[in-house]
């Protein structure tokens, strides 16, 4: 009997043991990533998404950053951005929705071909000072999970295979 309880909790624990990721790219090891070009009158816009796309890249671990003979290449053009009034009542705003417009490439560089590609992929991120019931506060924390969002669907349709 102890062998059967041993052997279950064994079976149990290697079979828990698996990754949530899955690479359809084996080979991808390292990726560049360039600029991407700002259309909008956003300054510093292209800033802000470059430093938030290292930093996720880096804690997600699946690729490394290099600018050398890269695996592959994210490439991407901020196309348009707009930060409208959502809601509001007689006196005061009450939300707002920051949208973004990317033009997305991604690249295997060792087959030369082209992963992912997306030419007007729009995302956008509700934000209120005031709601309560509204996590996001700020224009800037909006931006970031777009920034998000944006890696998250860029890793999805490209690297994950399920």
């Amino acid at each position: 009997m102890k062998k059967i309880i041993l052997m279950l909790i064994i079976a149990t624990i290697v079979g828990c043991s698996y990754s949530v990721y899955s690479s359809g790219y084996p080979h991808l090891k390292t990726i560049a990533l360039p600029y991407f070009e700002n259309a909008t009158t956003e300054y510093e816009l292209e800033e802000s998404l470059q430093q938030n796309f290292i930093a996720l890249f880096q804690k997600d671990g699946r690729l490394d950053i290099a600018t050398l003979s890269p695996d592959c290449i994210l490439e991407g053009k901020i196309l348009d951005y707009s930060n409208k009034i959502l809601t509001y009542d007689d006196t005061n705003v009450e939300g707002y929705q920051v949208k973004i417009l990317f033009s997305i490439t991604f690249t295997d560089m060792k087959k030369n071909e082209i992963i992912y590609q997306n030419p007007s992929l729009m995302l956008k991120e509700t934000y209120s000072e005031t709601d309560d019931s509204i996590e996001i506060k700020n224009e800037v924390d909006a931006q970031k999970e777009i920034f998000n969002d944006l890696f998250e669907e860029i890793l999805s349709k490209s690297l994950e295979e399920w």
